[in-house]
């Protein structure tokens, strides 16, 4: 666990509980817990508790508090989610208090407040529910819900789906192993991971070993053609209405 994030959540955590008194918990996820954090390109990833739900003007001011921590921030930016204990306990339509984001050139905010729910709160809330590390609060095991699995394979295939929309190969071939470990396992893993248990059952596999190697920064990874082949050919994004 690298300290420089963990301070760095320490700080948004002690920023938090200015403007939101109700604050529950905050909860480091992600590479920072799972492996693989990288500073120069892993993002922080945060979800943060709150008792209940304010309006928008309230989620606004707590986003662009946390926001304004970017210029410490010890990776290559931070996303952070707010939501209620409601949320974290049951996830229902994954309504959130706000988001925040700063990997860009200027900080995203997002409150809550009038916006649709956010699919990607399962996929968050599971991993925090089994790695996740409190950095203010109760365990997370308390806090957070265990999501059904087909919801976590329904956010993964769309997780999937979004990649390869946007053009990133490697980023979906990588995901695309991590899915099948847990569709075979149930078990919750990193990218790396993901990969490297994959190449344990198909070692040869050209299109996994370009994408770890563009990952860990060398090589230029697949291209999308092969990696749409190989997540078309895994069956993954069905998941989202088959269940696997």
């Amino acid at each position: 666990m690298p300290d420089r994030v963990v301070g760095h959540v320490e700080e948004i955590a002690a920023t938090l509980a200015t403007q939101r008194p109700d604050l529950v918990g905050v909860y480091l996820h992600g590479s920072a817990v799972l492996g693989g954090f990288d500073p120069a390109r892993s993002d922080v990833d945060v979800l943060a508790v709150v008792a209940g739900p304010e309006g928008e003007s309230a989620q606004r001011r707590a986003g662009e508090a946390v926001a304004a921590t970017a210029a410490r921030c010890p990776g290559a930016g931070l996303e952070l989610s707010v939501l209620t204990a409601a949320t974290a306990r049951e996830l229902g339509d994954c309504r959130f208090e706000a988001h925040v984001n700063t990997t860009g050139a200027e900080p995203v905010i997002v409150p809550g407040a009038g916006a649709g729910g956010d699919p990607d709160l399962v996929l968050h809330a599971a991993v925090c529910r089994e790695f996740g590390r409190a950095v203010l609060g109760p365990p997370p095991g308390e806090v957070f819900g265990r999501p059904p699995r087909q919801r976590i394979l329904a956010a993964m295939a769309a997780d999937l789906r979004w990649a390869i929309d946007a053009g990133h190969a490697a980023y979906a071939v990588l995901n695309a192993c991590r899915a099948a470990r847990f569709a075979e396992e149930g078990r919750l893993c990193s990218k790396l991971d993901g990969a490297r248990w994959y190449l344990g059952r198909h070692p040869d596999d050209a299109t996994v070993t370009a994408a770890l190697t563009r990952h860990l920064g060398g090589g230029r990874g697949p291209s999308v053609e092969r990696a749409v082949a190989f997540v078309q050919g895994s069956g993954l994004t069905g998941w989202a209405t088959t269940g696997g």
